[in-house]
């Protein structure tokens, strides 16, 4: 064919896939009254598990999932448009990871912090949320989970997301750099890059990688450690790429909310609860994990708070609180903890190598 009949037969291919859109878009408004959930991951989950079984390529797995996200995000807004806050502003991790797992079709309410982040949800101003939890090198943030203690929101979703730093500028080369704005997270964990190469530039801390990079954006001779989104969204050129001290960097976000994810069949429960300050309470309540065959995927203490070296622990398990295992498991735990309290079942998300 020449290139004129191939561009002639594309053209027809995207008419008759415009024309499904459109009725596929129809039945998603349609179908609304009978849904209890917009937002429906077991559902979404098993749309994309299905057409990875039809995909005969050449197109990848990654890509079916970036076009169909859109189009489920799309169609999810002609039944209700879901607001979704995440910490802000635009451009940062957060904001990434929510259009990772929302799609562009969704009201975004960048938050100034994490509690903001949460008091949207629990106001109702937020269907959801996305607040970033741990980093593969720097451990948990501890302010998303001693938040857990005391708000009544759930985790409906996790999502893992690779943190690739770059240096983004108005300059073109390093030498023209006299100040690299970065938030405490991307600063640490580009502390090697920096020592090698940032030597007598003026570090200064900003609220988040968004924030660094709009700095950078109207002071001449500085820069910003940053995500490429960011750079693309501001204006910036990349003058390094990739200065992330550990190239396997990712963070685990979750998703809050204030409803309960039905089970997938391949799901994880966050726990967390507190036992008494007395020799083998610990060993006693992680017990029933081992009897009932329910696998932690982590633990993490914290500083309960009420008391000198009292401690709050949280677990994540896999399966669904809904489960008989599970909730053995966790009926025995009463009988040793002085708190119980299961922050959410959700569906589990394969972590990204």
């Amino acid at each position: 064919m020449s290139k004129e009949e191939i561009r002639k037969k594309i053209d027809g291919i995207d008419a008759r896939i415009l024309e499904l859109l459109s009725e596929r878009a129809g039945l998603a408004k349609d179908i609304a009254q009978y849904k209890k959930q917009i937002y429906d991951p077991v559902r979404e989950r098993a749309i994309y598990d299905r057409l990875f079984d039809l995909n005969a390529g050449p197109l990848k797995e990654e890509h079916v999932e970036l076009i169909y996200r859109e189009i489920l995000s799309a169609c999810r807004s002609m039944q209700r448009r879901l607001s979704v806050a995440f910490l802000g502003p635009r451009a940062t991790f957060s904001h990434i990871a929510a259009l990772d797992r929302f799609g562009s079709s969704i009201d975004e309410l960048p938050c100034e912090d994490i509690a903001t982040v949460f008091d949207e949800v629990e106001k109702e101003n937020a269907d959801f949320g996305v607040v970033p939890f741990e980093n593969s090198s720097e451990g948990v943030i501890n302010y998303t989970m001693d938040r857990f203690l005391t708000s009544p929101i759930k985790v409906c979703g996790e999502i893992y997301s690779e943190i690739v730093l770059n240096l983004v500028s108005r300059e073109s080369t390093m030498s023209k750099v006299k100040r690299i704005y970065t938030h405490p997270k991307p600063q640490e964990q580009c502390a090697a890059w920096l020592q090698k190469h940032a030597q007598g530039k003026e570090i200064v801390q900003s609220d988040s990688t968004a924030a660094a990079a709009q700095h950078a954006v109207r002071v001449k001779g500085t820069a910003a450690i940053a995500s490429r989104i960011a750079a693309d969204m501001y204006g910036l050129k990349i003058i390094e790429r990739r200065i992330e001290d550990h190239k396997d960097n990712r963070t685990r976000f979750l998703v809050i909310g204030r409803e309960r994810m039905k089970p997938t069949g391949s799901d994880k429960t966050s726990v967390l609860f507190s036992v008494r300050h007395e020799p083998g309470s610990l060993y006693r309540s992680l017990k029933a994990f081992e009897r009932y065959g329910l696998n932690l995927t982590m633990m993490q203490a914290r500083p309960s708070r009420k008391g000198p070296w009292e401690y709050t622990f949280f677990v994540d398990l896999e399966g669904h609180d809904t489960e008989d295992g599970v909730k053995n498991a966790l009926k025995e735990m009463r009988k040793e903890t002085t708190v119980l309290k299961t922050i959410g079942s959700y569906p589990a998300s394969p972590m990204k190598i």
